[in-house]
């Protein structure tokens, strides 16, 4: 085989801010980035900011950075969609026919299956490469961490580079579920080929975190249903990936963390799995977790828990903000809401999405506002000192019927509380005796709508706020 590459593609990513983004030593469930704590709090777009030609991903980082917001999430390049997949009309991970980028060179045969010739698996692109690169710069000097993910198997194995009626190498047939396991013919070493070609293409950016698959479930289930983990196969399989990476970047100067996504809703992490089969993995990612399942569940675990893909509801709904909410009041550490705004000649967040299959499909995020409500999010989480918080309902000593409360405690220090219902919320808190600053806020618009300093003299005391339709955050630190 005769894989190549340009030094000078390598040498571009070289430019390294720190370290790159890992586990903050104090509290591993939290990040560091350049000596600081740091959470991630999203509205990012469908993953094909680099695999669609047509997308101008300068103008969506830029956007990102603009609102407030610091995380993206992107597909590098061994799966690509067909058009109405997922009955997503503009969709960035479904690029005209011929615009679809991958880490491969097109051969001079004509047939892949979504336009333009096959690729030819011996021969790096350099074009996506640039591409690659201009997209990770920029990222890093906007402070902009990406998650990126190296391989999905999806619902159409059939527009894999890696299928053999997609390339001229002959690669072995798959079906659908055996393409992310240790099954699957000679595709398992063009999975490593390509895995460590991007590993030590990308070790130069201090934000990256590789994300070994996205919903390895989507095919293998362990178990029956709609929240189902990976198959053993496949858990065998993304042991392999991981032992690829650390196994490269043993020569490289970095080592970055790994991500893996677990399951839809929230499921408790087998110890036993955590300690063989992802021991090398201390990012879990979970989807649809619209009730901070897998924060109950796996909270004492000292890994980072991670909610980066929310839908299925209406295209304008406060729920997306509110599951956002939830999750980070609740210790999570990474917040993505899929929005699906921003689109090929909307890189700004400013499109129309539209979904075809009438209600009966996949619905996502199309509200334009709600990056802006995610920044604020991301605004409350970094005023309070999180990294010293935990997930404590026992402070709440008395509650007057909120559907749900959520309180992220430093006990003593700082108290975080954020209610989802409607009416004048009222509560009581347990709490050391002291003067604290109260704030009563505006999750969707970062308001402080009540201001005040209160003296605490018992144990219990009682706090109420504001009249709200929808939801309200209470902000208390002692003085």
């Amino acid at each position: 085989m005769r894989i190549f590459v340009t030094a000078i593609l390598f040498a571009s990513s070289l430019s390294l801010h720190s370290e790159p983004i890992n586990q903050h030593p104090e509290n591993p469930r939290y990040f560091l980035y350049r000596g600081e704590p740091l959470v991630l709090v999203t509205s990012a777009e469908h993953y094909g900011a680099i695999v669609n030609a047509d997308f101008d991903f300068g103008r969506y980082l830029r956007t990102l950075e603009s609102v407030g917001l610091n995380h993206t999430r992107v597909f590098l390049g061994d799966y690509v969609e067909p058009p109405g997949a997922f009955c997503i009309v503009d969709n960035t991970l479904s690029p005209e026919p011929g615009r679809f980028l991958a880490p491969w060179r097109r051969s001079s045969e004509p047939g892949y299956s979504l336009g333009g010739n096959k690729f030819d698996l011996d021969v790096w692109d350099p074009g996506y490469f640039n591409r690659a690169h201009a997209f990770f710069e920029l990222a890093q000097k906007l402070g902009i961490i990406v998650e990126a993910v190296l391989f999905f198997e999806g619902p159409t194995v059939e527009h894999h580079p890696m299928h053999p009626s997609n390339n001229v190498n002959s690669t072995s047939p798959f079906e659908k579920g055996r393409y992310l396991t240790l099954y699957n013919g000679d595709v398992l070493q063009r999975q490593e080929q390509y895995c460590r070609e991007m590993v030590r293409q990308l070790n130069g950016y201090d934000n990256v975190i590789f994300n070994i698959c996205n919903e390895p479930w989507f095919n293998n289930h362990e178990i029956p249903g709609f929240s189902s983990p990976p198959s053993d196969e496949v858990k065998e399989w993304i042991y392999r990936v991981s032992q690829w990476i650390r196994d490269e970047e043993s020569r490289l100067p970095n080592r970055h963390l790994l991500s893996v996504d677990y399951c839809n809703e929230g499921k408790p992490i087998d110890p036993e799995y955590l300690a063989n089969h992802f021991k090398h993995i201390k990012v879990f990612n979970f989807h649809y977790d619209r009730d901070a399942e897998s924060l109950k569940l796996n909270g004492h675990l000292p890994v980072i828990l991670a909610f980066n893909e929310t839908g299925l509801m209406d295209v304008r709904t406060d729920e997306y903000r509110i599951q956002g909410w939830k999750y980070m009041l609740s210790g999570g550490a990474l917040y993505n809401n899929l929005d699906f705004t921003y689109l090929a000649g909307h890189e700004d967040g400013s499109g129309r999405p539209e979904f075809s299959c009438g209600g009966r499909g996949y619905t996502g995020c199309g509200d334009p506002d709600l990056k802006n409500q995610m920044a604020v999010l991301l605004e409350f989480m970094n005023s309070i000192d999180f990294i010293r918080m935990k997930p404590n309902r026992y402070v709440v000593e008395l509650n007057y019927g909120h559907e749900q409360i959520f309180p992220l405690v430093d006990e003593g220090n700082q108290y975080a509380v954020y209610f989802t219902g409607k009416g004048t919320p009222r509560i009581v808190l347990s709490m050391p005796g002291g003067e604290y600053g109260v704030e009563w806020i505006d999750p969707k618009t970062g308001r402080i709508l009540r201001q005040e300093t209160v003296k605490v003299e018992t144990r219990n005391h009682f706090f109420a706020g504001p009249e709200y339709k929808v939801d309200i955050a209470l902000r208390i630190k002692k003085r």
